[in-house]
């Protein structure tokens, strides 16, 4: 039986024919009438013509081919040049692209580099603040947005930069063209170039209308919170009078007097906390810079809390730096950062356990840490910790998540910053570094011939 056609083993393509050499028959003419002049002298002179005729033509058939063979053969280049084109066009379409989904964008996004100065916003930002791009790109932040604000951006940059984390909403405030305080929640990222930060972006959702519930809740806090350290007050000076080591109490009544004294204490700090927070927002928060001595104040915030901490079975050291040099800053706002990280870390260590604070000296500043042996802090929470009404609660343990907020800002303010140092059931360290001369205020010794000032929170 005859295999079908298909079966067939294919034939072989046929061989291309050579390209007939035209100049080969020339030459052995060439080399015939060159032999016949060698033997008939009389026909030397139409040889050597006939001669350069054919030779002629033989350089001329050659250059035929040779640019020919160069029109068939593309250059080595053409090839990587098209591919390059084809690759810049679709970068140019990409760009065009994302440029239109950030301009028709119905959320205002603001680009900023990293001294701060404006360098692009969309249009739904012109709307909201009432500037025409051509009028702000290239001024300084505190063009569109309060001091404040940029301070937390600031804070965050410097974070992200170092500890990159989940994004994040910020409360910010901007500025209106009109003057008008916008309220924003902004999501920050950087922006890089070749992996290198050149900028930071802010995507703002506008809130307004919920800032200002916010500030009549605020306003209202505050006012109540005024009415109520008085009395509060009253009450933990005459414990702490009865509490006189020369009273005569019984065991019973001395623990029932800790308590009430505690208690108290622990009340007028969300006070205080409450009303720290109004100041800081309306601005009201002003900075008393003297001369300080940072050792003082941490063993008068140990010696305050030391009965708290022995009423919940905890043990407080102190590890202090002799060397320590005076620092200009507000030593009330000081001692409050202190206290808001050690009663922070009362809270979350268990009974037992052990709570440290460390002074140290640094070459340009003083470090003020407060270490203990509690629960710890997830590594994700780390970005949202100094965050107003941010709170790290397992149901436990009560709170109104303004202390870290509070201690982030006065540190800010005075020139500092503050860092985490946790795990998850390993404790938690909180560090805040205090610069010795804050390069914004006046340096120490000036303070000290001048006197003492006043700054406002900044």
């Amino acid at each position: 039986m005859r295999s079908s056609d298909s079966q067939r083993p294919a034939a072989p393509n046929p061989t291309p024919p050579r390209p007939r050499r035209a100049d080969l028959p020339l030459l052995v003419g060439a080399a015939l009438l060159l032999t016949t002049l060698l033997h008939d002298q009389t026909a030397l002179l139409p040889g050597i013509a006939l001669l350069a005729s054919l030779l002629a033509f033989v350089v001329a058939s050659w250059l035929q081919r040779q640019a020919a063979a160069a029109t068939a053969r593309p250059a080595p280049n053409d090839d990587r040049v098209r591919e390059l084109e084809r690759r810049l066009a679709r970068l140019a379409a990409s760009e065009e692209r994302h440029r239109s989904l950030v301009e028709q964008s119905g959320a205002p996004i603001l680009t900023f580099d990293l001294s701060e100065s404006l360098t692009s916003i969309n249009r739904a930002a012109e709307l909201l603040f009432g500037w025409d791009r051509d009028l702000v790109i290239g001024t300084p932040a505190s063009q569109l947005l309060s001091e404040p604000s940029i301070r937390a951006l600031r804070r965050w940059t410097r974070r992200d930069m170092l500890t990159p984390a989940e994004p994040t909403a910020l409360a910010l405030q901007g500025v209106h063209r009109e003057g008008r305080v916008l309220h924003l929640e902004a999501q920050p990222s950087v922006v890089q170039t070749c992996g290198v930060p050149v900028g930071f972006a802010i995507v703002c959702r506008d809130t307004t209308k919920q800032g200002e519930l916010d500030q009549l809740r605020s306003d209202f806090l505050a006012m109540v919170g005024h009415d109520i350290r008085n009395p509060l007050s009253a009450i933990f000076g005459y414990t702490e009078m009865m509490l006189d080591p020369g009273s005569t109490l019984s065991p019973a009544q001395r623990e029932l007097l800790l308590r009430i004294n505690n208690n108290t204490r622990t009340v007028l700090t969300l006070v205080g906390n409450f009303l720290d927070s109004s100041r800081i927002e309306s601005g009201r928060m002003t900075l008393d810079r003297r001369p300080i001595d940072v050792n003082a104040v941490a063993r008068r915030t140990v010696e305050q809390y030391a009965a708290h901490a022995q009423l919940v079975d905890l043990r407080v050291d102190l590890a202090l730096d002799p060397d320590l040099p005076p620092i200009l800053a507000d030593e009330l706002q000081v001692e409050r950062v202190a206290a808001n990280l050690l009663t922070n870390a009362i809270k979350f260590t268990p009974r037992g356990g052990i709570v440290t604070l460390r002074t140290e000296r640094l070459p340009s500043s003083v470090g003020l840490a407060i270490s203990d042996t509690g629960v710890g802090i997830p590594s994700h929470e780390f970005s949202r910790i100094f965050q107003r009404y941010a709170r790290h609660d397992d149901g436990t343990h009560e709170g109104t998540g303004l202390g870290l907020y509070i201690v982030g800002t006065l540190v800010e303010a005075h020139g500092g910053f503050v860092t985490i140092d946790s795990m998850p059931g390993a404790g938690t360290t909180f560090t805040a570094y205090l610069p010795i001369v804050d390069w914004r205020a006046p340096s120490v010794d000036a303070a000290v011939s001048a006197g003492p000032g006043s700054s406002a929170l900044q």
